[in-house]
């Protein structure tokens, strides 16, 4: 039989259970209607177990079944209405207030915070001269003369505004944003609403709905009560510092009509923290993944056993225009997005704790986004660390040269990580001497560092918690991390030295839309080989990296590869240095032997596409140099028709006038002599006329000295444009002339 100890574990088993589900699915509908369905489960079970004890006698022992099951039946029901809730949330703007403790009485009154925008903006229009700092500053202090209601009817009145403003207070500026979320998310819901699923905009579209969805849900805090030292689990709203769904450019127009966005959220009390940090991504980026990023922070902000730190805060800033695959050899967005880093960083610098520490935290394109931060002005941190590093920029070569003595820098490069091994920005700060390198146990590749359980989140928490562990270090090579590494990183460089920074930047820009539509599905692979091809074509890579040249590069690399692989396994194998040596000699004469055979028809295929390529561009130049000669040369003759056409007439004009003059003074003299009495009339006659034809004389011969002075002015500078065109295209052909013939000796021999 069931004693009352026996009762009371078998309820607390279905309450634990149930409770232990609960805090972990709290914010996924997907989660609670599973949870839902299983408590009905167990629930359907309570009659067979009803009938069970009667069977044994035991029914008068088990009085509590039937509250269970009414228990695990209300319980379903709440999962499902929260659910339906998750899945389509609604929130007024009141309620918006309410999630952060800000009051909604005098905000309810319509137009009750117009006077309060007005004031804000003039502060705004007052400081627009000031840096970020003292802007903020101002804002800081005409927030501190309004009462919480009045913050409150502000909010409402501009949510927009208040929500990306540095200087306002963090809850009220969560508060705003969340209101903006909200707007945002139903008119998204809406317009996904009239989308068929095979539009291509239909996946990023639904994945931004997703977002904003999950933006307005709450998630799930775990954390050590300090007034009871009891480890508690509890729903929170998420606090957005920054939301703007319509800023930035549009990574894939054919896939999602919405620009990227910028969004910072914050795990913790950003005001009060002890330990603040500023995460920094790279490229790719977007409000409809900014999920993703923003896991990092929250794993962060937690100890070894999942906890979050009550003096800690840590702001996942995607605060810049992130770029895509293409336009990640450009470095103009990270020029952008440092003057943005910078003054973000400045601005809620109001906000901190003065002896707060504050610490960088850059991922990938993000290093080099703070490193143009850091060499703007942003110097006013405590650590900054740089993960996967493609390079801080072609003038970063250590950390002295960001003149930063009170920073720590750390760096970490994980085996395997591509995006390091390239550096396709500059300097790998992993390899700076003044550096400390940090391990990154467990990570491998480019997207591992913030993964639970590696070294590298472990040592990004030390340095966040001031010390709470002690950091590990690594000193690992390019050929320990990753076969080939070193070798990839000799052909980045090689490649670098033959095509201009610009030129690359220029193809990565023409490269991004066929990249964009092999990524989103709308092409196969088939189908942008040859837009790629025409890409590489148009920036005359042939050309500059002429295949004999680059095959020659790839067999050398290659080979010393093979050299450093058949060394190592000789050793591996008990062989002496001068036997490993001498099969590692073998292997890379054979590797080099073999790839020089494998690749001539290789090579020849690409000489005869660049040949292809020159000859065309060859002929399209001249033709195009002919028609630009052609058009110069008729505007010329038409400006010399014209001109000609006025002095024609000017000079007709005159004659006309002449001829005429001369037949009124002989008229005029012949009556004279026949009336005499005449004479002093007709003198006056004369000399009118002749008063006229001067006037004629001096106005006509003046537009003809002009206009022939323009067809002068316009034959020397057409005719400068002809012969410039004509030496410039002459120019052109003999380049691509001996291109031409270049690839044809290529070819041939």
């Amino acid at each position: 039989m069931l004693g009352s100890a026996s009762r009371t574990s078998l309820d607390r088993s279905y309450r634990q259970d149930t409770v232990l589900d609960m805090s972990l699915v709290f914010a996924d509908p997907d989660m609670l209607e599973r949870l839902a369905k299983s408590l009905d489960s167990k629930a359907g079970e309570i009659p067979h177990l009803k009938s069970r004890a009667a069977t044994l006698g035991v029914s008068a022992d088990l009085p509590g079944l039937p509250a269970i099951a009414s228990w695990l039946g209300e319980t379903a029901s709440d999962l499902r209405r929260r659910a339906r809730i998750l899945r389509a949330p609604s929130e007024s703007p009141f309620g918006s207030l309410s999630s952060f403790g800000l009051p909604t009485s005098l905000a309810k009154n319509p137009g009750a915070g117009d006077k309060f925008e007005s004031g804000l903006k003039a502060v705004i229009a007052d400081n627009k001269n000031g840096t970020p700092k003292e802007q903020a500053q101002a804002v800081k202090d005409y927030f501190a003369t309004l009462t919480p209601e009045e913050q409150a009817a502000l909010v409402v009145a501009n949510p927009d505004l208040v929500g990306n403003l540095d200087g306002a207070p963090v809850n009220v500026r969560f508060a705003a944003n969340r209101i903006s979320i909200q707007k945002e998310y139903d008119q998204e819901s809406q317009y996904l609403n009239g989308l068929a699923p095979n539009d291509p905009a239909y996946a990023r579209t639904k994945a931004r709905v997703d977002a904003l969805r999950s933006f307005l849900n709450p998630r799930i805090k775990k954390f050590v009560d300090p007034a009871t030292n009891k480890v508690k689990t509890v729903e929170v709203p998420r606090q957005f510092l920054v939301f703007d769904a319509h800023y930035g450019s549009t990574a894939d127009p054919k896939a999602s009509p919405f620009p990227d966005g910028r969004v910072a959220e914050v795990v913790g009390d950003l005001e009060n923290a002890d330990n603040v940090a500023f995460r920094v991504p790279g490229i790719t980026n977007r409000l409809d993944n900014f999920n993703g990023f923003s896991r990092g922070g929250y794993d962060l902000a937690t100890d070894k056993n999942g906890f979050e730190q009550p003096d800690t805060a840590v702001v996942s800033w995607l605060g810049y225009d992130t770029p895509e695959i293409g336009d990640s050899v450009d470095p103009a967005k990270a020029e952008v997005g440092g003057r943005q880093l910078n003054a973000f960083r400045q601005g809620i610098s109001v906000n901190l704790q003065p002896d707060a520490g504050t610490s960088i935290f850059a991922h990938s394109y993000g290093t080099l986004v703070t490193s143009k931060a850091l060499q703007n002005g942003l110097t006013n941190i405590d650590n900054v660390t740089f993960m996967g590093s493609p390079g801080l920029g072609p003038n970063i070569h250590s950390v002295a040269d960001f003149n930063m003595p009170n920073t720590k820098f750390f760096a970490m490069r994980a085996p395997e990580d591509p995006v390091s091994y390239t550096q396709g920005h500059g300097d790998d700060p992993a390899d700076f001497a003044d550096i400390t390198r940090l391990g990154t146990n467990g990570a491998k590749g480019h997207s591992m560092y913030y993964d639970v359980g590696t070294g590298s989140l472990a040592n990004m928490r030390s340095i966040l918690f001031q010390g709470g562990e002690r950091l590990t270090f690594t000193d690992t090579t390019l050929d320990e991390e990753m076969t080939g590494a070193a070798e990839m990183r000799k052909l980045v460089a090689f490649l670098h030295e033959k095509v201009p920074p610009e030129v690359v930047s220029e193809m990565g820009g023409d490269l991004d839309p066929i990249v964009q539509g092999l990524l989103n599905g709308r092409s196969k692979f088939t189908d942008v080989i040859g837009p790629i091809h025409a890409v590489l074509n148009k920036h005359n890579m042939l050309d500059r990296v002429k295949p004999d040249e680059l095959v020659g590069e790839v067999t050398t690399l290659a080979s010393q590869l093979a050299y450093k692989e058949a060394f190592k396994a000789a050793k591996e194998h008990g062989a002496p240095d001068w036997v490993a040596a001498t099969a590692a000699t073998t292997a890379a004469g054979s590797t080099k032997g073999l790839l020089s055979v494998a690749t001539w028809p290789v090579v020849k295929v690409m000489e005869l596409d660049r040949l292809q390529n020159n000859t065309r561009q060859l002929f399209s130049g001249l033709a195009a140099g002919g028609r630009e000669l052609f058009t110069e040369g008729t505007a010329l003759a038409g400006t010399l028709m014209h001109d000609g056409g006025r002095v024609l007439s000017d000079s007709t004009q005159i004659a006309g006038s002449v001829f005429n003059t001369g037949g009124r003074v002989v008229y005029e003299l012949g009556d004279t002599l026949i009336n005499p009495a005449n004479a002093f009339e007709n003198a006056g006659d004369i000399t009118r006329s002749l008063k006229a034809t001067k006037d004629t004389f001096v106005e006509k011969g003046a537009d003809i000295v002009n206009t022939v002075d323009h067809a002068v002015d316009q034959t020397v500078q057409q005719g400068g444009k002809m012969i410039s065109s004509g030496l410039d295209t002459g120019k052109k052909a003999l380049d691509k002339g001996g291109d031409v013939l270049d690839s044809v000796v290529n070819f041939v021999f």
